[in-house]
């Protein structure tokens, strides 16, 4: 069996998938070993796996944890040009220190978040097979398809494609120093420097857990791209919920997820536009409370939870008004249940993009918020069946994929074979699932 190294955002969302796919590699007999910042450690150890730092060692220990934290408070802007500075820090050290741990640990193959654009580098460097995994939307470009960070719509008009190139380029230019201080480490080990982000994605396989559906057309991606759909534990314990305090009223269900979650003047505005409607709203702070009990009196008395368990809480629910992270958007399709998106930064933009475009839900801009606006956008959502009816279709469409143990079927492959592997980004999903559903 194959000693695996695992590269992640230290995201919690990040962090959640990767221990959810070595939890799957693991069951079938390999043994796993993730690189990251102390933030991540007792999460890994605690899931039973190996955990080696790549913590910066001139920095004051618990740095790009504060940092990270901090990302919560800031506007898209802010939050972005800090993400910026804390993945330079990050891939200094990584880039640095890599290099060695990974000849300590014996790897076999690795497996490297999308993300991450300096993972990968290594495993080249050492010359070990690996896989890219995108945890939000794929970042692989392409002028046709809008860029993962715009909320921009499809369309296959020549002003928006030239449109799309311009914001490519923007992109690159505002990576610049990354890019740079990457390719300073690829020339010393004799490795041909990148030119574009998607040069940092693996030539062996690279898998997104969208579902192909959940996706705007594509027509460049590459043979070894792979949509798997959610990748996610196989069981998660039922957490607590009071659900004697549920009035029978359809429920709606506001989550901001666990990183950008401290805007506090949302969890208001959510309250205010739900306020009167004939249904039930409950909240979940995702941990984006110092104290929940400033909360507790939000207009129309919501449901204020810390953490709520989700999949339980959607069974149940007729609609979800969300940050348009992956995961909880995924979480919500998988349910068949429509959203109202409010995107704050990073890659929701364009996954609120595609639910607007898949006619699963609406788009409310994070910086024209009021109650107003996304009352509108709630009401119109509960109260056309064409949203729940393309979100039963995305539901049945999800069902179909492998998620998670097709993923690591995708990783074995690559590690048995050391060559790329076939994807399924233009015809393959259905057939593929539906054979391993027999």
């Amino acid at each position: 069996m194959a000693h695996i190294g695992v590269f992640s955002l230290p995201m919690r969302s990040h962090v959640n998938l990767f221990v959810a796919l070595a939890e799957a590699l693991a069951r079938r007999g390999h043994r796993l070993t993730f690189f990251g910042i102390s933030e991540t450690a007792s999460r890994i150890l605690n899931a039973g796996f190996n955990f080696r730092s790549t913590e910066p060692d001139d920095l004051p220990p618990g740095t790009l944890g504060n940092m990270m934290r901090e990302m919560g408070n800031l506007g898209p802007i802010k939050a972005m040009r800090l993400q910026g500075r804390f993945d330079e820090l990050r891939y200094e050290a990584i880039l640095k220190k890599g290099p060695g741990l990974i000849a300590q640990s014996e790897l076999d193959a690795m497996i490297v978040d999308q993300a991450e654009a300096c993972s990968g580098s290594l495993a080249e460097a050492v010359g070990l097979p690996w896989v890219s995994v995108a945890n939000g939307l794929c970042m692989n470009a392409e002028p046709g398809v809008p860029p993962f960070f715009t909320s921009w719509n499809y369309s296959e008009n020549a002003w928006a494609i030239a449109r799309n190139r311009l914001a490519y380029a923007g992109m690159r230019w505002a990576a610049r120093s990354i890019a740079a201080k990457i390719n300073q480490y690829r020339r010393s080990w004799g490795l041909k420097a990148y030119e574009c982000m998607d040069d940092s994605f693996s030539p062996f396989a690279q898998i997104a857990q969208q579902n192909r559906e959940f996706d705007f057309p594509r027509q460049e991606l590459p043979n070894c791209f792979h949509y798997v759909g959610p990748i996610r534990a196989a069981s998660r314990p039922a957490g607590s919920f009071p659900w004697d305090r549920l009035d029978g009223r359809p429920l709606i269900y506001s989550s901001f997820g666990t990183l950008l979650n401290r805007h506090k003047h949302l969890y208001k505005t959510v309250a205010e536009s739900c306020q009167g409607l004939a249904a039930q709203l409950v909240v979940s702070l995702g941990g984006g409370a110092s104290d929940r009990n400033e909360f507790t009196s939000l207009p129309g008395r919501p449901l204020v939870l810390e953490f709520a368990p989700q999949s339980e809480v959607l069974r149940h629910a007729a609609l979800t008004v969300t940050h348009g992270g992956l995961n909880t958007t995924l979480e919500c399709l998988s349910e068949g249940v429509p959203l109202v998106a409010v995107p704050i930064a990073f890659e929701q933009p364009g996954i609120a993009a595609r639910i607007r475009w898949s006619g699963t839900g609406e788009l409310v801009r994070f910086r024209s918020a009021t109650s107003a606006k996304l009352r509108s956008a709630i009401v119109k959502v509960l109260g056309e069946p064409r949203y729940r009816e393309s979100a039963a279709r995305m539901a049945a469409a999800i069902a179909r994929t492998g998620g998670c143990e097709e993923a690591a079927d995708i990783v074995e492959e690559v590690i048995r074979t050391k060559r790329p592997v076939p994807g399924n980004s233009n015809h393959l999903p259905l057939e593929r699932t539906a054979a391993r559903a027999n």
